[in-house]
């Protein structure tokens, strides 16, 4: 492998580390939350498979994309939705009422400060599928580069010990000593 090939390598993989390194700091310093979309209910500006990266917000305006938490039987969902209307309950608490924007009716269930999640800081089109799979495609490298060591700890364990080679001076010295008989030999 020549050396430009080497570096450009060198590079990728900083640039990978790097990124990995700020998702990591973004979700667990800051907060920021990462969703991949899976239905059509924001288009036309978010898709499915689009990945969405939110930050935490709870100054909530009506018009704003928010993602928030919301139980439905026994499951929960992250749904990112438009605010549609801001209300007040009877005991005085504020509630959303909340739309997708492909959706000609509002949401059947209503959203407090409290579910809400972020607002979308960034939507990066279609890379959600290649999200969905990353601990497969992590636990794929994982498993790559222990095969790759045990390879090369197979090989060392393998491979015969390389003869240690003789000095300079002990191959002259026995050359020497050929060189001498033989001279010696032809005299006679």
């Amino acid at each position: 492998m020549n050396a430009k090939r080497r570096d450009i390598l060198s590079i990728l993989t900083y640039v990978l580390l790097f990124l990995v390194v700020l998702v990591v700091v973004l979700k667990f310093v800051f907060g920021f939350q990462y969703v991949v979309i899976l239905t059509d209910s924001m288009k036309p500006n978010i898709n499915p498979n689009d990945l969405v990266v939110t930050y935490p917000s709870h100054n909530v305006h009506v018009g704003d994309v928010i993602l928030y938490n919301i139980e439905i039987g026994n499951s929960t969902y992250r749904i990112l939705h438009r605010v549609a209307e801001i209300r007040t309950d009877e005991n005085g608490q504020i509630y959303y009422i909340t739309k997708g924007d492909n959706r000609e009716r509002p949401d059947p269930w209503v959203v407090y400060p409290d579910q809400v999640i972020g607002k979308p800081l960034l939507v990066i089109p279609k890379i959600g599928v290649i999200w969905y799979y990353t601990p497969l495609i992590i636990l794929g490298l994982i498993i790559i580069f222990i095969a790759s060591l045990a390879y090369d700890l197979a090989w060392a364990f393998l491979e015969e010990p390389p003869i240690p080679p003789k000095s300079r001076k002990a191959d002259f010295q026995l050359l020497r000593r050929k060189k001498i008989k033989v001279y010696h030999h032809k005299r006679r």
